[in-house]
């Protein structure tokens, strides 16, 4: 649903193994992607900030061992931008005008989950717009710099204007009006160079940018050069900007005594040739407009992306060749409901957006619904067939709370996915001054639609096959993936609802009815006499609840399977704050030989050493080291470390998403037990997967 987020790579200043494994447990916890390090002393310190990228530094505001005041030494040593969070026992005033007068940029209660996980992710997002930042600044530097080579070169002549004034001007320009270099002209006002006629209506367009940072897409002048006569132009204007100043830019066209052909060739530029809606330039540039009035207090605008339902499916079934048909129909379509309540354009691919700059939340969503109304299963005529139609919208109300292009879009793109995911032909409206209404409604939605699913058995499964590099054993092992089946018939990742699942507490039962069918398939398989293995992913809140070990002593009774066909997947990162129950499920485990595999290993503070907490029989190598492991020497060194550890304490390693043939060589001289992966064969329908090959 959401972009990739990026991961806070974090370096703990902790002696104590636990305690910064529980840190660690609690940042996670809350949602943060983490990599972390620990450092024992101050020469760990100095190793980790100067020869690795950290994030952010935790340390005791107390420690004595290792000062906030080293720690701070080293950093500016580095020169690097890393935040220092201090952890106290207790916050008063005199904690936090000491951490002040340290130097830490925040404070967190080692026992309090709800505070740590607040800061944390404020400070990573203090520190990833800090770096935006400067990325943004040095774009922009770079981006003048050709810009200005740009126009220089220019055959167009281009003017920048600042309060009326010439702060910048080509050479076509200064030609245009008979002068030799910008000298002569800076700091001149437009005004003097413009016809007495045009003078008002030009003045008050500066005064218009002034107030509201926009200004018309172009205007007719008569302009009096130096040395010749007075000549018909069309300025087209354009908020810019210019050293830092925002300002106007002028781009002078010679004007065609033929004004219709005029207007006809601009809205030419300005349209989608097939569906005859507004293109994705003119709309991205209103959007800019919209943004731009919601930063200056005007919230009554809005943005609808509507998505036709199940649109390649429709088009499969028609043919390729009358796609353009059907998405000029449904454009037509849209653009009769939408009539003048807003600007109708094409967005992207068969997706349309509709612009309303002058709607309230309640004009918004009579909008949105009445859009809905008219696409609920309509039929829709396309040579001589009727095609049933639905669209999926989702709704955004443009306030100064999301008044940023990539939000809004982001956004319209994260409610599209989930309401596709819900089966399509609905509506979502995202309000940000009404607590984010969108949001709390799709999440009861998932959780009704996740029910369902329970009830009436609307889960799938997937069968990814786990290679044996070493030929020891005659099995054939699966990963087994759960997903969802959609009431169009396509199937929604485990990515978009097991998070929802949950934080409604519906995990146990969704592992349950995964469980419940592994054992249903190996009794299958054992009877066809085929040696299987599948590897189940379950929740640490799944294997502490009862009704597991009853199931599995149940089935496998009853089945009378070995034990050692079922391996349970277990993320490293959630072991450590349910170790005793984790502990005494595996003992409960090992009287019917049921394995328990180790994933996501490699991300804990020290996980060589969590081996010592928890006897996995498995290790799967965390994804981050494998997916660029053909190019990054510093995990090639971190998979052979692991590899070599899980050896020399007789356990097997799992290498998942292995994506190209070098990753397989580096993988095979190093000693790895298994591999899966795309590149070796995705998730299949069937346990159909030719192993002997």
């Amino acid at each position: 649903m959401q972009q990739a987020e990026q991961a806070l790579r974090l370096l703990i200043v902790e002696s104590q193994l636990e305690q910064a494994e529980f840190l660690i447990s609690h940042i996670r916890n809350g949602g943060t992607i983490v990599r972390p390090e620990r450092a024992e002393d101050i020469e760990d310190v100095d190793q980790f900030i100067e020869n690795n990228h950290v994030d952010m530094v935790i340390a005791k505001l107390s420690d004595t061992e290792i000062s906030i005041a080293d720690i701070k030494a080293s950093i500016k040593k580095s020169g690097k931008d890393i935040p220092i969070i201090a952890v106290v026992e207790l916050i008063s005033n005199e904690v936090i005008l000491d951490s002040i007068s340290k130097g830490v940029h925040d404070v967190i209660l080692r026992e309090h989950a709800k505070q740590i996980q607040y800061v944390i992710k404020q400070q990573f997002q203090a520190l990833l717009n800090r770096r935006a930042l400067r990325l943004s600044e040095a774009t922009i530097r770079e981006s003048e710099r050709r810009c200005d080579a740009l126009i220089e070169s220019s055959r167009d002549p281009i003017a920048y204007i600042h309060d009326g004034m010439h702060i910048r001007a080509n050479e076509s320009y200064l030609s245009m009006f008979g002068y030799e270099n910008f000298d002569e002209i800076e700091g001149m006002p437009i005004l003097d160079l413009i016809d007495n006629e045009n003078q008002g209506l030009f003045k008050q367009i500066i005064k218009d940018f002034a107030k509201t940072k926009q200004c018309p897409h172009s205007i007719s002048v008569t302009i009096h050069p130096e040395n010749g006569n007075s000549t018909e132009v069309e300025f087209e204007l354009s908020p810019a900007s210019y050293d830092g100043e925002l300002c106007m830019q002028l781009v002078a066209r010679p004007q065609m005594l033929d004004e219709k052909l005029t207007e006809q060739l601009r809205d030419l530029k300005d349209r989608d040739q097939n569906t005859k809606l507004f293109n994705r330039k003119y709309f991205m540039s209103e959007l800019e407009t919209a943004v731009s009035s919601a930063i200056s207090g005007k919230n009554n605008q809005s943005v609808l992306f509507v998505n036709p339902d199940q649109f390649e499916q429709r088009v499969r079934s028609l043919g390729l060749n009358l796609t353009d048909h059907l998405l000029i129909e449904f454009a037509n379509r849209l653009q009769a409901v939408v009539a003048e309540n807003g600007i109708c354009c094409h967005y992207r691919d068969h997706s349309l957006a509709v612009l309303c700059t002058n709607s309230n939340y309640q004009q918004t969503q009579e909008l949105t619904e009445t859009i809905h109304k008219a696409f609920d299963n309509v039929l829709l005529e396309i040579e001589n067939q009727s095609i049933s139609f639905s669209v999926s919208i989702a709704t955004i109300q443009i306030t100064e709370q999301n008044a940023s292009i990539p939000e809004i879009l982001s956004t319209g793109s994260r409610i599209l996915l989930s309401i596709e995911g819900l089966g399509g032909n609905r509506f979502e409206l995202y309000d940000p001054s009404a607590g984010e209404r969108a949001d709390a409604e799709l999440d009861n939605a998932w959780k009704e639609r996740l029910l369902k699913a329970l009830k009436d058995d609307e889960f799938t499964l997937r069968f990814q096959p786990i290679i044996n590099l070493t030929q020891q054993e005659d099995v054939q092992s699966y990963d087994l993936l759960i997903r969802l089946q959609a009431p169009d018939g396509e199937t929604v990742s485990p990515d978009q609802f097991l998070p929802i699942a949950e934080s409604h507490n519906l995990m146990v039962d969704i592992d349950l009815w995964v469980v419940k069918h592994a054992i249903a398939i190996l009794a299958e398989r054992k009877q066809k006499e085929i040696n299987t293995q599948l590897f189940v992913k379950i929740s640490p809140d799944t294997m502490q609840d009862g009704g597991l070990i009853e199931l599995i002593q149940s089935e496998f009774g009853s089945n009378k399977l070995e034990g050692q066909s079922l391996i349970f997947q277990i993320p490293e990162s959630k072991i450590i704050t349910r170790l005793k129950g984790i502990q005494q499920f595996k003992l409960a485990m090992q009287p019917l030989g049921v394995r328990l595999s180790l994933t996501q290993f490699g991300t804990s503070v020290d996980s060589l050493k969590m081996l010592g907490h928890f006897d996995a029989d498995f290790i799967n190598i965390d994804r981050s080291f494998i997916e660029d492991l053909d190019k990054n020497t510093e995990h090639q060194a971190k998979v052979r470390e692991f590899i070599q550890h899980a050896q020399s304490l007789n356990k097997q390693t799992i290498a998942e998403f292995v994506s190209d043939a070098g990753t397989v060589g580096f993988l095979y001289s190093a000693g790895i037990d298994w591999i899966q992966g795309n590149f070796l064969s995705p998730p299949l329908l069937q346990m159909n997967y030719d192993f002997s090959a």
